[in-house]
């Protein structure tokens, strides 16, 4: 855990690949957690979770240490006034766009803890919009995207990008492809 920025109101940090932001096992590490203990060491004691990263993802975090930044940062996430951005490595398609926009219903399994992409909504399933942008080809076959989420659905990114042949680079549960890449380098 590494602390970006932190004041007041709000405290920012890198989450690493792996460790989950929350946890039903207290005998398990995970982000909220660590930033507890951290707070309890500063005599704070509210931490509020404005939103998460799949355990597998690496990236930047924003949470509430009172509960005013809480709800204001809440609607924003809501509104859409706070922008996520989102990278991710995926194996190259051969017809691939600069940009494009993937638009899905997905609808989240539970016995799997996976989304499936299906037809329509319905059934549970949910509407599931993002937008891409290819920042960087690699000599490996992959390509570096810049992604910009409108909804956001439980594994949303890992899953559209698959179903769209995009498989992320090391996703184990969408994209098992994206292991073949070591053998085309």
């Amino acid at each position: 855990m590494k602390i970006l920025y932190e004041d007041q109101h709000i405290l920012v940090c890198h989450k690493e690949a792996g460790l989950p932001v929350e946890s039903a096992d207290v005998t398990k590490k995970d982000l909220e957690s660590l930033l507890r203990r951290h707070l309890m060491e500063e005599g704070k004691t509210y931490l509020g979770v404005v939103h998460r990263l799949d355990q597998p993802v690496e990236g930047i975090l924003v949470f509430a240490l009172t509960k005013a930044a809480a709800a204001d940062l809440s609607r924003q996430v809501q509104s859409d006034e706070m922008e996520k951005v989102y990278h991710a490595v995926v194996l190259r398609q051969e017809e691939m766009k600069e940009q494009g926009t993937l638009r899905n219903y997905l609808l989240k399994d539970a016995k799997t803890r996976t989304a499936k992409i299906v037809k329509s909504a319905g059934g549970g399933a949910k509407e599931a919009l993002l937008s891409y942008r290819l920042l960087k080809e690699n000599e490996d076959g992959t390509v570096l995207l810049e992604i910009h989420l409108k909804t956001g659905r439980f594994h949303q990114i890992r899953a559209q990008l698959a179903a769209a042949g995009m498989p992320i680079v090391g996703d184990m549960k969408y994209g098992n492809a994206a292991d073949r890449t070591s053998s085309r380098g």
